[in-house]
Order: structure tokens, then C-alpha cells, then sequence
């Protein structure tokens, strides 16, 4: 683009203002203005309709001031202004979640080791409490397997032996029915398999559980639900046997079986 020369712009200024259409603000070249007045002063008498013309091309020529903006309001500026989040901060808040996962998983407490007697808790719930009851009540509660409460299974197996762990293992048919088990000179006479006394038939759980499982649900039956008493040497020699049948390294199966 070609500058236009300042002396020309400062004409055409003058020439404006000689004929109405700008307003002489004072900026101009004097100089230049005396010698433009003579000229505007001897031009020809504008013809009719042409001041009002002029007036019009004033008005539109002149620089229309426009308002001052109103002020913004508080929360704009609050938001204009305040701090931006620093862009370190991102992979904190992303690794929030699992620093919180791993806090609560280390403050939680350490879950109860399982004994024999927990196991055989679990093992009793999930496969002897719906005939025996919950509480080892059996017939006399309402269920349909023989109580096992008050010392009832402990007059009908004296010792924690080989003869009670297969009664579990086999049940009725295992042992054969009609044939007696447990101690034969229980009071009131020994039990029978699948005898006629209102009780359900045993069914077997070699099948399902492992040896250490028949193993504690049978301590269960006896220490817990049947009362049975027994010194702190006896419950440790109790506690090695499970561990030798296999007790503490596998015993998170619940109930379950092999």
C-alpha cells in the first residue's frame, strides 16, 4: 500500500472544513488553513438543498462516543481472578482414589485365623444346622434330625474317636440300617440306624467334606454344642491332629468340600 502523503491529508482536511463537513478541531497546519480560507472563502454559494446535504454528511461524519460497558458482575470477576488449579495437581487427584483403597485395606484389622473350631463352626452351619438346628435342638426343637445339645451326643459317643468321625463320614446307610451306633449301653439304650423315633436318617459327608473338616465339625458338635470339657493339653493334642489332617493350610473352603 502506497503512503499518502501528509500534506495532501491536511488538503483534503481543509477542504472539508471549507465546506461544512468537518468541524475545524484546531489540529490542522495554520499555515495551511489561511491559505485554504481564501480559497473557501471566494467558492461559490452553495445551491439550494445542498446545506441541508452538508448538515447531513456533518452529522454522519461526526464520531458517534459509545457508552462505557457495564461493570461485570461479582461472580464473573471472582472468576476472572481467581487462582487456576496448577497442572501438577491432575495426577494427585487421579491418584486419590487408589491412595484411599489402599489406606482403608491397611487399616482394616487382620481377618481372625481360622482354628478348628471356626471351621468346624462353618462347616456345622452350612451342612448340619437345617436338620440339627442352629443350637443343636434337633427333633426336641422343632427340626428333624436327634438333638445334639445338653450332652446328648456325648452320651451317645463317649470319646472323640474313629467310630464318630465315620458316623459323619458314612451316616445311616454306612453304618447299615438297623444297626446300632455309637456306645451300646447309652442310657436308654443304643441309637439305631434309621430307627423309628421321629428322626431323620444321617446322611453321609465323606463325599463332601475333607478330612480335617469331618474332623472339627466333630469337635464342634462335641465342645460347643454338646458341652463337653476338656483340658488345655487335651485341646492341644486336638488341635495337632487337625493340623496332621490337613487343618490350617486349606480350612477357607467354608464348609465346602474338596
Amino acid at each position: 500500500m502506497t503512503d499518502v502523503p501528509e500534506y495532501l491529508l491536511e488538503r483534503s482536511r481543509q477542504r472539508r472544513i471549507a465546506l461544512g463537513v468537518l468541524e475545524d478541531d484546531g489540529s490542522g497546519d495554520a499555515g495551511a488553513a489561511a491559505a485554504t480560507a481564501p480559497a473557501a472563502a471566494g467558492a461559490p454559494a452553495a445551491a439550494p438543498g445542498q446545506a441541508e446535504m452538508i448538515a447531513a454528511a456533518r452529522e454522519a461524519a461526526k464520531l458517534e462516543i459509545e457508552p462505557a460497558p457495564p461493570p461485570d458482575a461479582p461472580w464473573v470477576v471472582a472468576a476472572q481472578t481467581r487462582h487456576r488449579i496448577p497442572i501438577w495437581v491432575l495426577p494427585v487427584l487421579f491418584c486419590l482414589p487408589l491412595w484411599a483403597f489402599v489406606y482403608v485395606k491397611l487399616t482394616e484389622p487382620p481377618p481372625e485365623p481360622i482354628t478348628a473350631i471356626t471351621e468346624g463352626a462353618s462347616t456345622y452351619s452350612v451342612r448340619c444346622a437345617s436338620c440339627h438346628g442352629g443350637d443343636g435342638s434337633g427333633s426336641e426343637g422343632g427340626a428333624v434330625g436327634r438333638p445334639l445339645w445338653n450332652g446328648e451326643v456325648l452320651l451317645t459317643f463317649p470319646s472323640l474317636d474313629n467310630s464318630f468321625i465315620e458316623w459323619i463320614s458314612v451316616g445311616s446307610e454306612g453304618i447299615g440300617l438297623g444297626q446300632a451306633y455309637g456306645d451300646p449301653n447309652r442310657p436308654g439304650g443304643a441309637h439305631i440306624a434309621g430307627g423309628t423315633d421321629n428322626a431323620a436318617n444321617m446322611p453321609a459327608f465323606g463325599e463332601v467334606l475333607s478330612e480335617h473338616q469331618l474332623y472339627s465339625v466333630a469337635r464342634y458338635v462335641r465342645e460347643v454344642i454338646g458341652g463337653e470339657e476338656i483340658s488345655d493339653e487335651i485341646a492341644a493334642e486336638r488341635d495337632a491332629e487337625w493340623e496332621h489332617r490337613g487343618g490350617g493350610s486349606d480350612s477357607g473352603e467354608g464348609g465346602g468340600g474338596h
